[in-house]
């Protein structure tokens, strides 16, 4: 059996999800539960990132002219990192096909220290000495990993699809009790 270092590479792992039809209703809920926790940690490093970006993009909206207010003053009013910010997904769409878990995870220093090798807290404490270039080349990096935790989130959720499938079938057929969920 292959040893896991994270718990993301172990639900990504095909083998992982191979054999639902034979597994426990009680084990299927455990993957479940494990899947939710991954999500959780996916979700959390990928709002790390969009921060990040909010925050490098304000700043170079400032520099540009396009708004000349102080960052910290715009971060207090919430208009950054607060509703409407620049990462965020608006629009008319429906709800989403999951709540999101705003929780922190168990293990949050995982996802914060990958965020932190592209932009640390160091180097948003020096933004405004540092050159255009540099910022933008930066929100390059954290949107490319933002994509990259997206992608993986996408394989998880297609996990969770999977595993809620069966235990579904399971209710449906009768080989389940959902009752059995309650206790």
């Amino acid at each position: 059996m292959v040893q896991h270092r994270r718990l993301i590479e172990k639900i990504t792992d095909p083998a992982y999800a191979e054999a639902l039809g034979s597994a426990s209703i009680e084990h299927l809920r455990a993957m479940r539960a494990e899947c939710r926790e991954g999500e959780n940690e996916l979700s959390f490093e990928r709002r790390l990132c969009q921060a990040r970006i909010d925050i490098l993009t304000a700043e170079l909206e400032r520099r540009s002219g396009t708004d000349g207010e102080d960052l910290v003053q715009r971060l207090q009013r919430g208009e950054i990192l607060g509703e409407g910010s620049p990462s965020e997904d608006r629009g008319d769409s429906a709800l989403p096909e999951r709540a999101p878990d705003f929780s922190i995870p168990r293990n949050a220093d995982v996802p914060r220290r990958r965020v932190e090798e592209i932009v640390g807290e160091q180097t948003l404490t020096r933004l405004p000495q540092l050159h255009a270039e540099e910022i933008k080349a930066t929100v390059k990096s954290l949107a490319e990993h933002e994509r990259q935790v997206s992608e993986r989130r996408r394989l998880v959720h297609d996990v969770v699809d999977r595993l809620q499938a069966e235990i579904v079938r399971r209710y449906t057929s009768g080989e389940a009790d959902p009752t059995s969920a309650l206790d």
